[in-house]
Formats: structure tokens, C-alpha cells, sequence
């Protein structure tokens, strides 16, 4: 997994404590926290997220093919 927040690269299934401690679940917890930062990631959202930055790569791609027109 890598966390949108600060892009750290890590394996969620390595991880000790993948819910937080505040919210009172205790590891029914949808939410993976990254090791380095400590943002929630939710893995449901991951192929959403990858989705989405494909569709930003690709127009971006576009207006830089456009601007040398």
C-alpha cells in the first residue's frame, strides 16, 4: 500500500495495529495507518485513487500535447 498523504510504501498486511486506537474499534477498523506519517488509508479506496490518477495523468498529457500545437 502507499499512503496518499506522504507516499511511504508499505505492506498493511505487516502491520501490527491496522486500525487506530482512538475510535474504539480495535482492529475492525476500515482504516490502515501508515507507519512513516500516520494518515488513515482506506484500502477500499485504492483502486479509486488509482483510477482518479490515471484520468489526471492522461489529461495532463493532453494539454501538454496541445500546448505545442
Amino acid at each position: 500500500m502507499k499512503c496518499r498523504m506522504c507516499g511511504f510504501e508499505f505492506d498493511e498486511k505487516d502491520l501490527k495495529n491496522r486500525g487506530c486506537v482512538g475510535c474504539g474499534k480495535h482492529g475492525h477498523c476500515n482504516q490502515v495507518h501508515c507507519p512513516n506519517c500516520g494518515f488513515g488509508n482506506h484500502p477500499e479506496l485504492e483502486e479509486e485513487f488509482e483510477f482518479i490518477n490515471k484520468i489526471k495523468n492522461r489529461l495532463k498529457i493532453r494539454k501538454k500535447d496541445t500546448n505545442y500545437l
